[in-house]
């Protein structure tokens, strides 16, 4: 899960970078479209002024100039003294002087800068009026002007304000030589230019005033989308984990259903789950591993669902091939695991928790600081619960006991540091002391399949082989209370009459006479040993006439004949299957 909610949360922060990029992206080229807006206005009433001012010119070029009278602010033009007439009174005496076109612009753009801070001038490189010379700036634009015949434009500062100036050439007309004639110019020459400087400040006002409500609604827009982004990301993380989830629940699931098959091992997973975590917590496991710990520990016996029936649900001891079969379900439930995602982070730690501290375990053979830290704490629990759980084979031990067994293996099986503190972590646990029940039907055929006789259905050989064990489960442990005698039946040269009657008549009366026997003494618990002879457990002792009559009934007319011998159960031929075993060889000898 982890992989594909990290992969969601990288996908979910790209996006919401994505989005706060591509708004922030479409706020900065809004505002540099009306930034670029702004200044075209201004561009354009600059424009706008200069061809009022050039037609006015025109107009006034085009008459000569005009006559005005004389003021304060109208005073005789002294570069204009060359000029016949250039002052003239009227009839009534009023004076009046002439005022040329450059004379007539020069008044009215200063006018016009007074009312609208809009700033005009008029100006040449080759000015008569030294007012009208060029500044800097405008010796730039006119130099430029004088080769592409275009107006120039830029935005620059005066004073630390910024304006967009604009320049536009005056091309010399025939009016114009009435003033200029004698500087060289002629018709179509460029005399000079008209420029205007305009603010672009409260263009920019104008606009930023727009442009805070495009932000706001803009900033509206990316809270949504910001939001909606979150939202599914929720959504992604919720159907992850439900997914997961599920996953997990129906592998848990699984485990649980192979477990079932053996009440012996019913429970085992959650209880090694349990175990593990709390040896997890006290190593201060952060959160993210513990859960990591407790997936691991929930599947850790997952690839037992390759292991055959005949050696996964086999009540006793396995041998050694037997042994080396069960091995693989670690590299089994590997497999399993590293090809699904969600389960792709604890694969190794399941593959690793049969290793040992020394480098003896299985499958890779690790030692130490190699074998996952998870897998060693798993290892710790795995074998605790196997020490504190009944097997059909042997018992339980106490809480106590297997700590300190726990102890005896560290440094060779368990990591020693792990097994030092999984002492004190698992010494308050609390055992179930209930005896693990073997009730259900599938246990029941289990049992049967391993230790009933296939022809009778009588147990056989194996299941009293663990009875008289000295080491087997408290379930099926023989006390003196309940089973105090022992009857053996021996039915003799039953060889003979298979060979005389054919085997399929052999195998019918030796399961009419164990039915019989099952019928006769339903308290008694009936073996069937080596074929033709049969062991009755008991806790009193047998009417062997009833026996008598049975075998007398079912052997009449054949060459079989039978013994009956009834023992205590404390005798020394019962200490094991093998004394027992031995007792028949040599009974069977003397008789033969």
């Amino acid at each position: 899960m982890y992989k594909n909610s990290n992969v969601i949360n990288k996908a979910m922060r790209l996006a919401l970078l994505a989005w706060s990029l591509l708004v922030l992206g479409f706020i900065i080229t809004l505002y540099l479209q009306n930034r670029d807006f702004a200044e075209q206005l201004a561009f354009n009433e600059a424009k706008a002024s200069i061809k009022k001012d050039i037609a006015f010119r025109n107009w006034a070029a085009s008459h000569g100039g005009v006559y005005v009278p004389v003021d304060e602010h109208t005073t005789p033009n002294l570069y204009l003294s060359h000029i016949p007439n250039r002052d003239v009174i009227t009839n009534d005496g009023q004076k009046l002087t002439l005022m040329n076109p450059a004379y007539i612009i020069s008044q009215v753009t200063q006018d016009y800068a007074k009312l609208y801070g809009t700033k005009g001038h008029i100006t040449s490189l080759d000015p008569i009026n030294p007012n009208n010379a060029a500044d800097i700036w405008e010796s730039k634009a006119l130099t430029e002007i004088e080769t592409t015949l275009m107006a120039y434009a830029e935005l620059t500062k005066i004073d630390d304000t910024l304006y967009m100036r604009v320049l536009e050439p005056m091309f010399v007309n025939e009016g114009c030589l009435k003033c200029h004639g004698d500087q060289g110019y002629h018709i179509g020459d460029v005399r000079g230019g008209i420029s205007i400087s305009i603010p672009v400040q409260p263009y920019y006002n104008q606009i930023h005033h727009q442009l805070t409500y495009a932000c706001l609604f803009l900033f509206l827009l990316w809270a949504i989308g910001c939001a909606a982004i979150i939202h599914y990301k929720k959504r992604a993380h919720n159907y992850l984990f439900d997914k997961q989830n599920d996953f997990e629940q129906y592998l848990y699931s699984l485990v649980e259903m192979i477990e079932g098959r053996d009440s012996y091992t019913a429970g085992h997973t959650r209880r090694v789950a349990d175990y593990a975590v709390r040896i997890g917590r006290a190593l201060s496991l952060n959160k993210a591993e513990l859960d990591k710990l407790h997936r691991a520990a929930m599947v850790h016996d997952i690839g037992k669902i390759a292991t055959p029936d005949s050696i996964l649900l086999k009540p006793g001891k396995l041998n050694n091939i037997e042994f080396e079969i069960i091995q693989q379900h670690a590299t089994s439930g590997y497999q399993l695991l590293h090809k699904i995602n969600t389960f792709a982070d604890i694969a190794n730690i399941v593959r690793s928790h049969h290793e040992r501290f020394d480098g003896t375990g299985y499958p890779d053979g690790l030692s130490g600081a190699d074998i996952p830290e998870l897998s060693q704490i798993i290892a710790i629990a795995d074998a605790f619960d196997a020490m504190t759980s009944d097997r059909i084979y042997k018992g339980r031990k106490s809480v106590e006991q297997s700590l300190i067994e726990i102890t005896q293996f560290s440094g060779r099986q368990f990591n020693p540091i792990y097994a030092k503190i999984a002492v004190n972590a698992l010494r308050d646990v609390k055992l179930d002391n209930t005896t693990q029940p073997q009730q259900n039907i599938t246990e029941q055929q289990r049992l049967a399949y391993f230790y009933n006789d296939q022809l009778t259905g009588l147990f056989n050989r194996e299941f009293l082989s663990i009875l008289l064990s000295p080491v087997h489960d408290q379930n099926m442990k023989i006390t003196a209370e309940q089973i105090q005698f022992s009857t053996i039946v021996y039915l003799r040269n039953f060889s003979m009459f298979n060979r005389e009657e054919g085997w399929e008549k052999g195998n019918q009366l030796l399961t009419q006479i164990a039915t019989e026997m099952t019928v006769i003494l339903p308290t008694s618990q009936l073996f069937r040993i080596h074929g033709d002879e049969f062991i009755v457990l008991s806790e009193k002792p047998l009417e062997l006439s009833i026996l008598d009559e049975l075998l007398t009934n079912k052997i009449a007319n054949s060459c079989i004949k039978y013994q009956v011998e009834q023992f205590n159960i404390s005798n020394k031929i019962f200490c094991s299957i093998t004394t027992l075993e031995r007792y028949l060889h040599d009974h069977n000898a003397q008789a033969t």
